[in-house]
C-alpha cells in the first residue's frame, strides 16, 4: 500500500442561519406533478456562497419549465447532511428537493453509518447537472510542465512532492491517493483548513509544490499565467479553457472525483412523480440557458439522469470507498 503523508489540521465550521428566498414563476403545473403546489428547493449550504447559486438557478428554471413556484431554502451544516436529512425525510410527493453533492450523498454515508440515508436507496436521485472539474496546478515557474514530469519527480523524491488539498476526506484528497495507489508513487498531501485558496496561495508562493482546487475557482490565476494546470477531472470538454492540461482519465488514471451537483427528492416517490420530476428536471439539465449559464459560472452542465445516472453513483460510490480506505491506512502508518 502506498503511503501518503497526511498532515491533518483542524477547521472551524461555521453554522449559519437557514434563510429562504422565494423564485420561480406563477400558476400550476400539469400533470401529476407539481399539481399547482409550490416546490421547496433545499441548498445545503449558506446563502452567497460559490454553491447556492447552483442550487438557486436550477431552481429557478426547475421551477419556470414545470409552471409552478418555488422557494430555496439554505441549510447549511454537517457537510450537507443536515440539508439533505430534510429532503430525505420529506413526504414522498416530490415538492420538497435539494441539491447535493457527491459528498452529501455518496461520502457521508461511508464514513457517517448514523445518517438516516447510507445507500442510494435511500433517496430518489434525479438529475446531475453540473460537474466542476478538479484540476491539478503548479506555479508558473514550477519545473513540473506535464502531469508525467511531477509523477516522475515523486518516484524519485518519495513522500517529498507537497500537494495542497482542501480537506482529508474531500474528493480532491480522493483525486491524489488514487493517482498514488494507481502511479506507484508516495505524495505529500497537505489538507489546508482555509480551503481551496490557502492552497493556491501556498502553490503561489512556493511553500508547497501543487494544488488541486476546482477548475471554475482558478480560473483567473490560469488565465493570467500564474499557475499552469498539468491535469484535470472530468472530460476533455475542459482541455480548451485549461491549456496544456489533461483529463486523468486520458493518461490513464481512474479518478472520477469532481465537485458534481446532482438534485434529489425523497425515497418513495410514487413512479408517475417521479417520472415528471426527472423528464423536467432532465429537460433544464439539457438546455442551452443552463448550459450558457453553467458555463458563465465556471462549470460545465453534465446532465445525467435515468439508468446512466444510477451507474455513475454506483462506480463513484465504488471509487470513494476505495479512496477512503486508501486515506484511513495513511493515517495508521503516520
Amino acid at each position: 500500500m502506498i503511503k501518503s503523508h497526511v498532515r491533518r489540521s483542524l477547521g472551524v465550521i461555521g453554522i449559519a442561519t437557514a434563510l429562504v428566498s422565494g423564485c420561480a414563476a406563477q400558476g400550476g403545473g400539469d400533470g401529476a406533478w407539481p399539481g399547482g403546489e409550490q416546490i421547496t428547493y433545499v441548498v445545503p449550504y449558506s446563502p452567497g456562497g460559490s454553491t447556492d447559486p447552483v442550487g438557486r438557478e436550477f431552481s429557478r428554471q426547475l421551477a419556470e419549465a414545470a409552471k409552478a413556484s418555488a422557494v430555496v431554502e439554505n441549510l447549511p451544516g454537517g457537510d450537507e447532511t443536515i440539508g439533505l436529512t430534510k429532503v430525505i425525510e420529506a413526504e414522498p410527493n416530490g415538492l420538497t428537493l435539494g441539491l447535493s453533492s457527491a459528498t452529501g450523498v455518496i461520502v457521508q454515508p461511508i464514513v457517517n453509518k448514523n445518517l438516516p440515508f447510507q445507500t442510494a436507496d435511500d433517496y430518489t436521485p434525479i438529475v446531475k447537472m453540473v460537474e466542476a472539474p478538479n484540476v491539478l496546478v503548479v506555479a508558473a515557474n514550477s519545473p513540473y510542465k506535464t502531469l508525467d514530469d511531477l509523477i516522475a519527480d515523486a518516484k524519485r523524491r518519495p513522500g517529498q512532492v507537497r500537494v495542497g488539498t482542501t480537506g482529508e476526506l474531500t474528493n480532491n484528497t480522493f483525486v491524489l491517493v488514487s493517482l498514488e495507489d494507481q502511479a506507484g508513487i508516495d505524495l505529500n498531501i497537505v489538507p489546508f483548513s482555509g480551503g481551496a485558496g490557502e492552497a493556491v496561495l501556498a502553490t503561489l508562493s512556493g511553500n508547497i509544490d501543487a494544488a488541486i482546487p476546482t477548475a471554475a475557482g482558478q480560473r483567473s490565476f490560469i488565465d493570467s499565467g500564474e499557475l499552469r494546470a498539468l491535469a484535470h477531472t472530468g472530460d476533455a470538454e475542459y482541455n480548451e479553457v485549461l491549456p496544456g492540461s489533461v483529463p486523468f482519465s486520458e493518461a490513464g488514471y481512474d479518478v472520477p472525483f469532481s465537485s458534481d451537483y446532482l438534485t434529489v427528492a425523497a425515497p418513495g416517490l410514487p413512479d408517475d412523480v417521479r417520472e415528471e420530476i426527472v423528464a423536467k428536471a432532465s429537460e433544464v439539465a439539457g438546455s442551452d440557458e443552463w448550459a450558457a449559464w453553467c458555463k458563465e459560472a465556471g462549470f460545465v452542465a453534465d446532465p445525467m439522469s435515468g439508468a446512466e445516472l444510477d451507474e455513475w453513483i454506483a462506480h463513484t460510490t465504488e471509487a470513494s470507498k476505495k479512496a477512503i480506505e486508501l486515506v484511513q491506512n495513511s493515517r495508521q502508518q503516520n
